[in-house]
């Protein structure tokens, strides 16, 4: 017991030190190493989402869409593209027929087979980014057109007739047509089919001309048909008076 006791009081025994050798390669501090997959979960789970309490800056500033929008707009602009852009809107301006369609995943050898069956009714198929299209009609009669190019799309222009662009759009796989411009207006889908399904200029002056003139061939007939009446009562009136040739013979 007396000596457990006099182990107790003894002094604390000096730490155990022990030398170790780096290694002669310094460790790289300005690309570190890539960490396990578990291990670089965890740190991305762990990272704060919204700034500390203690800073100035007010939330509304670390809205990622506010940052996505301000870094958008300091982008610059790229003066190709503008040539672009410009070439883009003279092209849908001097057109007459001017149709959007959606451009579903094809291969080059569809897209040449699609170039070339809108080139035998004279249309020219147009193929720019979204970023072009904006540029060309922000600001424009055809800013409403920036609405349909979200994705993918092709722009067909030319002088056809919208009913033969309707007529190959249903050969075109892999083309959805959206919408388009007809004579400076912009028109739905069925607003075009509608267009389509009206007659040519000379036979709608004629349906025109049919209806201006339907009063006046009413008019004279109503005025002309008392005496059509009056002649042909006359008529009778003298057949009836005059004796037939069987009746002068008896």
């Amino acid at each position: 017991m007396a000596l457990v006791f006099g182990r107790c009081l003894l002094g604390s025994q000096t730490p155990l030190i022990q030398t170790l050798r780096f290694r002669t390669r310094k460790p790289n501090l300005r690309k570190p190493a890539i960490p396990h997959w578990d291990r670089a979960i965890v740190l991305r789970m762990t990272e704060p989402f919204y700034a500390a309490k203690t800073s100035q800056e007010h939330p509304a500033n670390n809205c990622k869409k506010k940052r996505s929008t301000l870094q958008n707009v300091e982008k610059k602009i790229n003066p190709f593209e503008q040539i672009l852009a410009q070439e883009f809107l003279e092209k849908i301006r001097n057109a007459k027929v001017v149709a959007v369609f959606h451009k579903n995943p094809m291969s080059a050898e569809d897209l040449f087979a699609i170039r070339l069956q809108l080139h035998k009714i004279k249309l020219e198929c147009l193929h720019f980014n979204n970023s072009i299209a904006r540029l060309a009609f922000s600001g424009s009669e055809f800013d409403a057109l920036l609405k349909l190019y979200e994705s993918d799309t092709l722009t067909v222009v030319g002088e056809a007739p919208v009913a033969k662009l309707l007529k190959l759009e249903k050969k075109l796989v892999g083309l959805v047509l959206l919408a388009g411009v007809v004579e400076g207006r912009l028109m739905s889908l069925a607003d075009m089919k509608r267009y389509a399904a009206l007659p040519s200029l000379d036979g709608a002056r004629g349906q025109l001309l049919s209806i201006l003139s339907a009063p006046a061939q009413k008019l004279s007939q109503n005025m002309t048909s008392h005496q059509r009446e009056l002649s042909s009562a006359l008529e009778r009136y003298i057949s009836d008076q005059t004796p037939s040739p069987q009746a002068e013979e008896k």
